[in-house]
């Protein structure tokens, strides 16, 4: 029996895909999403999004010099 979660879906065109096909189809791509959005995960493929502090905009604090 061909096991539908080994099959290459990406050549048959959304329109001749059967309902399993869909499914499964968006199975991978709910999969996929939820990888991505695992910080740990996106760190290891270089897609981590910048950890960098940003600072509020004052305008009350613009033109004045920092305090050292």
């Amino acid at each position: 029996m061909d096991d539908i979660r080994h099959r290459d879906l990406s050549q048959i065109p959304e329109e001749e895909m059967s309902l399993e096909e869909r499914r499964e189809l968006k199975r991978r791509f709910e999969e996929f999403v939820g990888l991505m959005r695992r910080p740990s995960v996106a760190e290891k493929l270089g897609t981590s999004p910048s950890k960098k502090q940003h600072r509020r905009w004052d305008p009350a604090s613009m033109g004045k010099r920092p305090r050292s």
